[in-house]
């Protein structure tokens, strides 16, 4: 009996060693999953990706609070570290729901939304619906928000996820008012346990702010809890400000950074035929214009015959050429071409025997008027052109140039002396967003014209109501005439290409036809 003891054990053994010949060897652990967090950059044998990406911007970062400014180079950080409850997909280009789940137009002045569980804020506290009400109640008294805070009669919690809206007045596209950058939801809690600075700077994206330095640079680091979406496999992002386009494109070159905002038109051609390099554009939907404050009655500016006698006088293809070397399409509305709504008006056509006969009719010849923008070198290259073409009809047009910062400051000052500005405004899709900001007197007034129409708030108020498509686009269509023609608040000059320059193997971002592009996602394969 013992043999045949023996006899089985050792078939058992012998057994155990072929199983065993045919899995890994004991010194050899199988692959495992990655850990929360881990990228293939910490993989051993996976693709190898650059650990900070550095991105060139052109104009001044000053703020994380995403309801201090409107300013692109503020947006493109804060998106990267707050998060919308709506937003545009940019690859169908439709408004789709961000930090909310769902959403029900119950009727046009009562919307219900729903949050998404789990999502979890760089402080680690869960978001809920006492965040979303927190958030509209600071956005109520700043410039940025207070429109769109305006247009709710009633915001009622139903339960932690859920909450419901009810307007003042209908608006069949209000679920587009959520993905206004500058109603980024903060954390509730944060701001109850944290210094106002830095409770600001607790969002629930992909990215957790890291530092600033003033004029310099902001950095960001990846939010490794981040549970809206996947974490991208850099570690740490930075905006380094560089204003003059060359020395971007000369940091670009040599590796300093890994991508330039807004590349000088007459580089295009030297990125694209770069084997290291590569232009990605975009048709942008910013208007950009020569602006008038209709409220210095002191000035000559508020007067509608001149400006529309500025209107008559501005040769917009020349300036497009000076300001993009072409790269931009000329408007003729004040309202951008993608938007829902638009209508191919005529506008007010360049025709300069026209305009020198006006301006000799209101005894403008001789004067001078003075004119404010940023240092940003498309705005520079616009106030330069417009100064040059204003002397020709004996007009002499003054400039200051001042950082992006001070220009809204300036502009924002109430009852301020500022006669004529170039600025750009970059609205969302839906037409309402176009109008009520800059146009409504109850609106945020970002572009300091200083319109206050009855007449022109009821038309933007009726039309945001209006289920009908066909009187709706007649109510836009009306608005494009009236203001480009008529009140000339502004005379629109042009969308321009949006480009970025980046490295070949820069991958994750997404350009945005409203300015702010997405970095989110951004990589860099290195081997």
């Amino acid at each position: 009996m013992k043999n045949v003891y023996t006899r089985l054990l050792s078939l058992i053994l012998l057994l155990a060693l072929v199983l065993t010949g045919c899995g890994q060897p004991a010194s050899t652990p199988a692959p495992q999953e990655p850990k929360p967090g881990e990228t293939p950059a910490e993989q051993p044998g996976g693709p190898k990706y650059k650990e900070e990406i550095v991105i060139a911007i052109a104009d001044e970062f000053t703020t994380i609070d995403p309801m201090e400014t409107t300013s692109e180079s503020n947006q493109l950080v804060q998106a990267c570290v707050h998060t919308l409850l709506t937003n545009t997909n940019l690859v169908t280009m439709q408004n789709e729901g961000f930090l909310v789940e769902s959403w029900e137009m119950i009727t046009p002045d009562h919307w219900r939304f729903k949050l998404k569980p789990g999502i979890k804020f760089h402080d680690g506290t869960i978001l809920d619906v006492d965040d979303v009400l927190f958030t509209f109640e600071r956005g109520k008294d700043k410039s940025t928000t207070s429109a769109y805070i305006a247009k709710f009669k009633e915001v009622k919690k139903i339960d932690d996820l859920t909450f419901e809206v009810f307007l003042h007045d209908g608006d069949v596209d209000f679920n587009y008012v959520f993905a206004a950058d500058s109603l980024a939801i903060l954390s509730k809690e944060a701001f109850e346990t944290m210094p106002e600075e830095e409770a600001v700077k607790i969002g629930t994206g992909a990215w957790k702010f890291e530092e600033f330095q003033s004029a310099d640079y902001v950095s960001l680091v990846r939010f490794e809890e981040c549970t809206l979406y996947e974490v991208p496999k850099t570690k740490r992002l930075v905006f380094r400000m560089i204003p003059e386009a060359s020395s971007r494109m000369i940091a670009l070159e040599n590796g300093e950074v890994d991508a330039i905002m807004s590349p000088s038109p007459t580089d295009y051609s030297r990125i694209s035929e770069s084997e290291d390099l590569k232009l990605l554009t975009v048709t942008g939907r910013g208007q950009h214009f020569i602006g008038f404050n209709l409220a210095n009655k002191n000035s000559i500016v508020s007067n509608p015959e001149f400006r529309k006698a500025v209107a008559y006088a501005i040769n917009k293809e020349e300036m497009v050429m000076a300001a993009w070397d072409g790269y931009a399409q000329v408007s003729t509305s004040i309202m951008c071409r993608d938007m829902e709504y638009y209508a191919d008006i005529d506008g007010i056509p360049y025709d300069p025997d026209k305009a020198k006969a006006m301006f000799e009719e209101l005894g403008a010849v001789g004067k001078t008027i003075k004119l404010i923008t940023s240092d940003a070198a498309h705005r520079v290259k616009m106030a330069e052109n417009f100064q040059a073409q204003m002397s020709r009809y004996g007009i002499t047009v003054n400039v200051e140039f001042v950082q992006q910062a001070a220009l809204i400051e300036r502009l924002q000052t109430p009852n301020n002396s500022e006669e004529t500005f170039v600025l750009s405004w970059t609205p969302g899709k839906n037409a309402d967003y176009m109008f009520r900001n800059p146009i409504h007197s109850k609106g945020g007034r970002s572009f300091y014209s200083n319109i206050n129409d009855p007449e022109i708030d009821a038309l933007i108020d009726a039309a945001a109501a209006e289920t009908d498509r066909d009187k709706r686009a007649k109510m836009y269509e009306d608005l494009q005439i009236i203001l480009t023609t008529e009140v000339i608040n502004w005379v629109p000059i042009a969308q321009a290409t949006l480009t970025m320059g980046a490295h070949k193997d820069v991958e994750g971002i997404l350009l945005h036809p409203a300015l702010v592009h997405q970095f989110r996602t951004v990589e860099r394969i290195i081997e």
